[in-house]
């Protein structure tokens, strides 16, 4: 079984991953173990990737957006390094990992915090 080494940026903090390439069915299966307690906890219930046409499906489950934020993030580092495209459905998030503004690559919806004073970046 092969396995692959992602370093992947979340919440302004780096991590490791190691992931356990396997053959089901004609495609292969990424199955993710993140090298750290809490992040690992997260994923768990949704840590397979799967490879469909050539490219990452990253199969979020948009009910838990920090979960769905983590997959994307590892999945978009899994991507870059297979240099293959990477997608959520039908869309296309990357064929490069997502940096800065990754909000707007794919469909989970984000939300600016509200202050009493209008949006957090000031706006009224």
């Amino acid at each position: 079984m092969k396995k692959i080494n992602i370093e992947f940026d979340f919440r302004d903090h780096r991590y490791n991953a190691i992931i356990r390439v396997s053959q089901k069915g004609g495609r292969r299966e990424f199955h993710i173990t993140v090298l750290n307690w809490e992040l690992e906890r997260l994923l768990y219930g949704n840590e397979v990737i799967s490879e469909a046409d050539g490219s990452i499906q990253a199969n979020l489950l948009l009910e838990n957006k920090e979960q769905a934020e983590l997959k994307l993030v590892i999945a978009a580092g899994l991507s870059r390094h297979l240099k293959i495209p990477c997608f959520v459905g039908d869309q296309c998030v990357s064929s490069d990992p997502p940096k800065e503004g990754w909000e707007g690559l794919h469909p989970i919806p984000r939300h600016t915090p509200i202050h009493s004073h209008g949006l957090a970046d000031g706006r009224p």
